[in-house]
């Protein structure tokens, strides 16, 4: 039976980060993806090796009552929830699900050997991961195109790329990730133990290759419980057994690591990134531009323009993706668009933040005659407009278009809606609101994002957006009960968090990400986290 649990866990391991975004089966009301068809095939592997061995698992575990606790918790949430109780249930499902993984795990792996086997093979698929999010990094189009199946598109920061490897999300795939490399760590240490040069030295390349994963996320937390593990996993050498081999490994390691993140990195974006919580100081620019123009019908002139850079941004005409100076016709008399994208200006040498630049910019004047709005703007192309950023401002002269009358009126339409990007403080503020107006059970688990427009005062919010913290996550979804059961789990395996090295650096990242990411209800990381938590106790229970 427990062969056959090992067969499912592996097949997880090896599926778990590739998600598509199409379904592979569609059902009246549900759909079901290509890892969680592959979740069913894990537990009915499992259930035939129960019948065919006539055997029951082993389900007393330390944190079996917390956790079923905290399914019934989730299903009472979701039925008494007035957002949506059927998004509710389908989170519950998916914890369901965590927990049918946690006890498969908790199952399966009964040796040493089969312990390492997991490890290894998790931190294999993890190498897949974080080469694929290097080259989508470098932006490969043969790569670009795989990734498609993944998700939309690639994200960005700034002109920066974040990138996700398979996963839906960087921050999805730096969360993975930073669970892979604690893996490795303890890995490392066991072959090294073991006299074992040659994994020993393939494990090390292959943290080197995870490491460079995590940071092409851009994901700022990866990077603090990248540097925690090495931390934790060199204190605990040390104090077992003195600054020995494997503390020296483990220093080099966070040499190399730190010296690759340097050497490979624009430290502009770097330190732009990691100084700021979002990109909405990035683009900000003060234009003096003439208060009037008069231009002939169709003409292109040249207009004298003087542009102070106030973000945080470099202008580079000449990066990729580049920006330029550009321009908006608009109706004299409200807010109408006549044409949106406007010629391009080029800057002549990159702008500084703060740095003023004389020019004359290129307009073209549109076809009809009569008195228009033009409001100046820049581009960072393909990407977005800095008009559109939120507390972006317009700046616009008044002008007067000269010659004969076109055959029919310029159309008009209604200009873009500026963008809405809430702050991790303002979805924090949102989330202790909603658990304000529903102390006891919350809004539902995963209700969060269906619901957080109305408390941090968006009107049209992105329901793709969550509470970026695990723990107000739980707490705005499932109130007071859900919090104290999470509590429980926490309380529950604290005292198993250190039986092995690099299990145990995979719990505190867990612990430490959550603190700015809610993870919990993609299929990849929440398979990964029951699998450690999985581990986690086999390993102090001296089972393996």
């Amino acid at each position: 039976m427990k062969d056959y649990a090992f067969v499912g866990v592996a097949l997880l391991a090896v599926v778990a980060p590739f998600e598509t975004t199409a379904p592979l089966v569609r059902l009246p009301g549900q759909s079901i993806s290509d890892v969680e068809a592959a979740l069913l095939v894990a537990f009915l592997v499992w259930g035939a090796g129960m019948v065919m061995w006539r055997a029951l698992p082993e389900w007393r575990t330390p944190l079996t009552a917390p956790w079923v606790a905290l399914l019934v918790v989730c299903g009472v949430a979701s039925l008494f929830s007035q957002i949506s109780r059927v998004n509710a249930l389908h989170m519950t499902g998916r914890l369901g699900a965590a927990f049918g993984v946690y006890l498969l795990t908790a199952n399966a792996v009964t040796t040493p050997h089969r312990l390492r086997r997991v490890l290894s093979l998790v931190l294999a698929i993890g190498v897949v991961v974080a080469l694929l999010a290097w080259l989508e990094y470098l932006q490969w189009p043969r790569v670009l195109e795989v990734l498609r199946a993944f998700r939309p598109g690639l994200t960005t920061v700034g002109a920066q790329v974040r990138a996700g490897g398979s996963l839906q999300y960087p921050t999805i795939a730096s969360m993975y990730l930073e669970i892979v490399f604690a893996f490795g760590v303890g890995l490392l240490l066991i072959a090294l133990d073991a006299g074992e040069r040659g994994p020993a030295a393939m494990t090390f390349v292959a943290l080197i290759v995870i490491a460079e994963g995590i940071t092409v996320t851009y994901t700022r937390a990866g990077l603090i419980t990248m540097a925690a593990t090495l931390v934790i996993a060199a204190g605990a050498r040390l104090r077992l057994h003195g600054f020995d081999s494997g503390v020296r490994i483990v220093s080099a390691l966070a040499v190399a690591v730190a010296a690759l993140f340097v050497a490979s990195r624009s430290t502009d974006s770097l330190w732009l990134r990691l100084t700021t919580e979002g990109q909405e100081s990035w683009y900000r620019a003060t234009i003096d531009a003439p208060s009037t123009i008069e231009l002939a019908t169709g003409r292109d002139e040249l207009v004298p323009v003087s542009v102070t850079n106030t973000g945080r941004l470099v202008w580079d005409s000449e990066a990729r993706p580049p920006i330029y100076f550009s321009y908006h016709w608009m109706s004299a008399a409200g807010d109408r668009v006549v044409a949106f994208d406007g010629v391009r200006t080029p800057f002549a040498a990159p702008v500084d933040p703060g740095q003023t630049t004389v020019f004359r910019a290129r307009v073209r004047a549109p076809q009809q005659p009569g008195e228009y709005r033009l409001v100046w703007d820049l581009v960072q192309e393909g990407r977005l407009w800095f008009s559109t950023e939120p507390g972006a401002s317009a700046q616009a002269s008044r002008a007067t278009i000269e010659g004969d009358p076109a055959a029919a009126p310029a159309p008009t339409f209604a200009p873009p809606k500026p963008t809405v990007r809430p702050g991790r403080l303002q979805l924090w503020r949102a989330a202790v609101a909603m658990f304000a107006a529903h102390p006891v059970f919350g809004v539902g688990p995963d209700n969060f994002r269906l619901s957080y427009g109305r408390y941090a005062g968006i009107a049209t919010p992105d329901t793709r957006t969550h509470s970026n913290n695990m723990y107000l996550e739980v707490l705005a979804g499932t109130g007071i009960a859900g919090a104290f059961v999470l509590a429980w789990l926490a309380w529950a395996a604290r005292g198993f968090v250190f039986a092995n090295i690099g299990i145990a650096c995979a719990i505190v990242a867990i612990a430490v990400h959550g603190m700015v990411d809610s993870f919990l209800s993609f299929a990849p990381t929440y398979i990964l986290f029951a699998m450690t938590l999985g581990l986690a106790v086999v390993t102090h229970e001296d089972r393996v």
